[in-house]
């Protein structure tokens, strides 16, 4: 007997008296069938950083968060890889990696076991175009995690048979990511779009074997000190009680300067499509292919760049965007697929991101390029499309600000790329000053029947007649980006 008939059953049993009849919800809204209205948005008051100078002119940013006992200390350098050397290409991440294996006499191990009694961590690290070395712990320990980090930060011992250890764990990692094809498929795009110039200044096994201690204590002293640092705190702790801190450990560290040096030939480096071409890195039995597809745009500070980002998030950037929506949900190709813009230095890039089973490689560029053009006539972007995306982003705006984290990157954004005022405190108005007009120009004016670069890393024995029979020219080429071939190959 089931639980539906055996419940009112064993109620009759127990007396007479029948079951209470149920209430019936008599309004016209069906709360089972129907999805209720949104909540009015909340009011949100953005954290406020509060800013301070050190004797030295190095500039403090503080976000205050007081609902643990945590603070995190992060001095940021602008100094990434884009420094590097022409032929030492890593010797940015490999300097900063080195600064926490061995610092003020104490080896690796020390600093490690001082940091497990504290409680604390530190860290240091490259991008592309900054470096940071960081710190967090217990408020109540916040002295000497911070001798810590600036022992780590200015008393960098580079022991040789550390540096030893990390050069072939970082050939070995080299050689694995040649294997790997979303590894792949991340340093052959970023070759298609600088050639070797920029972001597309990659690392080789050789650079690695030819890098000395020396040579990292020459990029060091060039580039880590007051004179091209700011220092960001956020949590439990106060301006009048971090900045003696700080200025206890850092004022002795240099002067600070207002004209930082940038890059100045970024664009330079940038290749933009001519024409749509396929470019098909070879991996052998792969079961999947990982593909991208995009183009270089406007930059992040343009006047359309809001209503790019709009538009954007209706084709690719949210889960029920079109072309997840298409890829996913109707064809069960992959797991997800994805449009976004990348900025840095350079103008900025937008692409599709995506892995697709291996039969379906050629379908779904096909249906990429069929939903970039359709976003630009024929099936636009409609208002309730624009206004889904802008609800997205700032419904989940404030989400970003729970902790300190979110202000103290926004703030070293603003201040490695020279980003205006109002960069943060203005970014809801600017979106919601968007028409779908304006986000229609945008798009047209960026991506609609302009040439676009695709990536496919996969299996070429596979998907390399199907691709051929989208009638685009495809460009060969190794795990490295390099062609392996002279000419193009087109279908006829």
């Amino acid at each position: 007997m089931s639980a539906a008939i055996l419940i009112p059953t064993l109620l009759l049993a127990c007396g007479p008296k029948a079951p209470p009849t149920p209430v019936v919800d008599s309004r016209p809204f069906d709360h089972r069938l129907d999805m209720p209205e949104p909540l009015a948005p909340r009011e949100f008051q953005l954290p406020q950083a509060e800013e301070a100078t050190l004797s030295n002119g190095l500039r403090v940013v503080l976000v205050e968060n007081h609902e643990v006992p945590l603070v995190w200390v992060q001095v940021g350098l602008r100094a990434g890889a884009w420094t590097d050397p022409h032929d030492q290409p890593g010797l940015a991440s490999v300097t900063m990696d080195m600064l926490n294996e061995g610092a003020a006499g104490k080896t690796a191990a020390q600093l490690s076991n001082a940091q497990r009694k504290l409680g604390s961590t530190v860290g240091s690290s490259a991008g592309l175009d900054s470096a940071t070395v960081s710190a967090s712990g217990l408020r109540e320990k916040l002295p000497e995690t911070l001798d810590l980090m600036v022992d780590v930060l200015r008393h960098p011992d580079f022991p040789a048979d550390e540096w030893s250890l990390m050069q072939k764990k970082r050939i070995q990692t080299l050689k694995a990511n040649r294997e790997d094809p979303r590894s792949i498929g991340d340093r052959v795009w970023e070759k298609l779009g600088f050639g070797d110039g920029y972001a597309g200044h990659q690392t080789t096994e050789a650079a690695y074997q030819a890098m000395t201690v020396k040579d990292m204590k020459r990029w060091y002293e060039a580039n880590v000190g007051a004179q091209n640092a700011v220092v960001l705190v956020g949590g439990d702790t106060t301006m009048a009680e971090i900045q003696p801190l700080l200025e206890a450990r850092l004022a002795d560290w240099g002067a600070a300067k207002r004209d930082l040096v940038r890059p100045t030939d970024v664009d330079e480096h940038v290749i933009q499509p001519e024409a749509t071409t396929i470019y098909l890195v070879d991996k052998p039995g792969a079961a999947q292919s990982v593909l991208r597809v995009g183009r270089f745009v406007g930059k992040r500070t343009d006047a359309d760049a809001p209503a790019f980002q709009l538009h954007n998030m209706a084709v690719g950037g949210m889960f029920t965007a079109r072309i997840n929506m298409n890829l996913r949900e109707d064809k069960g190709w992959t797991y997800g697929a994805w449009s976004w813009v990348d900025s840095n230095y350079a103008t900025d890039r937008w692409q599709v991101g995506t892995s697709v089973m291996t039969p379906a490689t050629a379908d779904a560029v096909s249906e990429i390029l069929r939903e970039v053009a359709e976003a630009g006539q024929g099936h636009r972007i409609s208002q309730a499309e624009l206004d889904n995306g802008r609800g997205y982003l700032l419904g989940t705006w404030p989400l970003g600000f729970e902790n300190p984290g979110k202000l103290m990157s926004e703030t070293e954004a603003m201040w490695l790329y020279d980003l205006p005022d109002d960069w943060i405190t203005g970014a809801p108005d600017r979106l919601r000053a968007v028409s779908l007009g304006q986000a229609h120009t945008a798009w047209d004016t960026w991506v609609r029947d302009q040439p676009l670069a695709i990536l496919v890393v996969g299996d070429a024995a596979t998907v390399g007649e199907p691709l051929s029979a989208l009638g685009l020219p495809i460009v060969k080429l190794d795990a490295d980006g390099h062609p392996l071939q002279a000419t193009l190959e087109t279908p006829q």
